[in-house]
């Protein structure tokens, strides 16, 4: 497969807009590879967190593998339950195996396995996963197994259901300011706590990330203010916070 200078502009343009020029020149690359052609959108060009995946249909996997010419079928998906020690049921997977020709003998070229609680988005949240969990499943597990089997075409590739996972994990929350966690340890402070309790409370602060957390400890420390009659010589601020107390309750 050749791009000509008009369909390179425009791959970048559209389907690879917001690549590098040596990102556009890798993607270019597995286009041709593969003999995908991207103007159809039989490949992919996306990034996720800043990183470059490259992707493609379960289909576009079974077209190169019988491009090879060795391409000789896989047997069909076994599932099975993943147990715990107790003999509880934990997972599920899916096993595939897939098969070329060495002149005319057919072997077993790679298996594929795929667990469900790795590749299922947001646990069952999306509309083909729910509507057919089997499908899915044994998709990914089939891509994994054709990789192994085609490395030297395949490598760098992903299918879509590969990484639907992906696309719908939840945005990473905001971080706690330093300064709003000085605030809860001026709280810390003047709460009513013995010198272990401070110190438990401490570390929760220190190893609070998330603002969900935060308002927590800031409720807790709120409840055990001391009494504005058991601080020494209050300030204003002891005043204010006694006040805001007063009119919560």
């Amino acid at each position: 497969m050749k791009f000509n200078d008009d369909q390179v502009s425009l791959i970048k343009n559209t389907i690879a807009k917001d690549a590098t020029d040596n990102e556009l020149q890798l993607f270019l690359h597995q286009c041709k590879r593969t003999g995908l052609d991207p103007l159809t959108r039989q490949i992919y060009f996306m990034k996720r967190g800043g990183k470059v995946t490259i992707q493609t249909s379960i289909d576009g996997f079974r077209v190169i593998a019988e491009r090879s010419g060795d391409y000789a079928g896989q047997d069909e998906p076994v599932f099975e339950d993943v147990l715990d020690g107790e003999g509880k049921k934990k997972d599920k997977k899916c096993r595939v195996t897939v098969y070329r020709f060495r002149g005319d003998t057919r072997y077993p070229a790679a298996v594929g396995v795929a667990y469900w609680s790795e590749y299922c988005p947001q646990q069952g949240q999306d509309f083909m996963w729910k509507k057919m969990p089997h499908t899915m499943l044994a998709k990914v597990a089939e891509a994994l197994a054709l990789r192994k089997s085609y490395p030297q075409d395949l490598s760098g590739l992903y299918t879509n259901d590969e990484m639907n996972q992906a696309d719908t994990t939840p945005a990473t929350v905001d971080e706690v300011d330093p300064a709003d966690k000085k605030v809860l340890i001026d709280m810390l402070w003047d709460a009513d706590l013995t010198g272990e309790e401070r110190d438990a409370e401490m570390a929760a602060i220190n190893l609070c990330t998330d603002y969900k957390t935060y308002q927590k400890i800031e409720a807790k420390l709120s409840n055990l203010q001391k009494p504005i009659d058991m601080i020494v010589n209050p300030n204003q601020k002891d005043i204010s916070k006694h006040l805001r107390k007063t009119v919560k309750a």
